[in-house]
């Protein structure tokens, strides 16, 4: 095995990005992947936004970069679960990809890179869809910092679900008990300062709900810097984890 442990990684990525590439090129795919996000910006964003205020501000100016944290969420953690999933039980690309000589190290980055990018993809599309519904923010390196963190560390909690599953119906109940309620109660939609102390304190223990903060602030102010640094803790944590989990896959 090559001493260096990214060895590999360049090519697990494009490999992974060739097969989105491919997909990326048919309308339908694009579509299907903004149908969401789209669906909630018209009811809610141009539906409720002129009668809404929140903090101040229209509810538009709200609820793009809730939007956006849950397109990186799902896109990322989507991706790289489903796609370990079809390479382990249908494809079996997967079993090859262990018998390489690439370190476990490699093998997450190539993924999570690729995760990463999938995951800004679709983001990119939702703030674009934004803007041309009038979404006017402020320049921040708070925005990019946010994103490309939560990409990580949802990409990273992909590859443990991913490689840890026994099946796609066991990575849909995954998907429905954890990343889908994290989208809803997260702060996408509403702040939690709306709801009791009870429920919203342990809601920021959950990435999303920090990833949600560094999006919507101006700049990097104590509160972004705080949820940054939650970001990055979660980041390294889970990036490990996945580390942990290839080196240790049998099949």
């Amino acid at each position: 095995m090559n001493a260096n442990p990214l060895a590999g990684a360049g090519s697990i990525f494009r490999r992974e990005m060739l097969l989105f590439r491919l997909k990326l090129a048919r309308p339908s795919f694009v579509l299907s992947t903004m149908i969401t996000p789209l669906m909630y910006m018209v009811v809610f964003g141009l539906g409720l936004g002129r009668q809404v205020r929140v903090d101040g501000g229209d509810y538009l100016s709200f609820l793009v970069p809730g939007l956006m944290g849950m397109a990186a969420m799902h896109n990322s953690f989507n991706w790289v679960a489903s796609g370990l999933n079809i390479a382990r039980f249908y494809h079996r690309t997967w079993q090859l990809v262990m018998l390489a000589p690439v370190s476990p190290v490699a093998v997450v980055a190539g993924n999570v890179g690729a995760g990463m990018a999938r995951g800004l993809i679709a983001t990119l599309l939702v703030g674009v869809a934004g803007l041309a519904a009038g979404w006017r923010p402020e320049p921040s390196v708070a925005l990019p910092l946010a994103l490309l963190l939560e990409t990580a560390l949802f990409a990273a909690i992909g590859m443990v679900i991913g490689l840890k599953t026994r099946g796609m119906e066991e990575h849909t109940t995954y998907t429905n008990f954890v990343i889908t309620p994290m989208g809803f109660f997260c702060g996408t939609f509403f702040p939690l300062s709306n709801l009791p102390g009870w429920l919203s304190g342990p809601l920021h223990l959950l990435p999303l709900t920090h990833a949600n903060i560094a999006l919507r602030q101006p700049g990097l102010t104590a509160e972004a810097l705080w949820a940054l640094a939650a970001l990055t803790a979660f980041a390294v944590a889970l990036l490990a984890a996945a580390v942990w989990v290839v080196a240790r896959y049998r099949e």
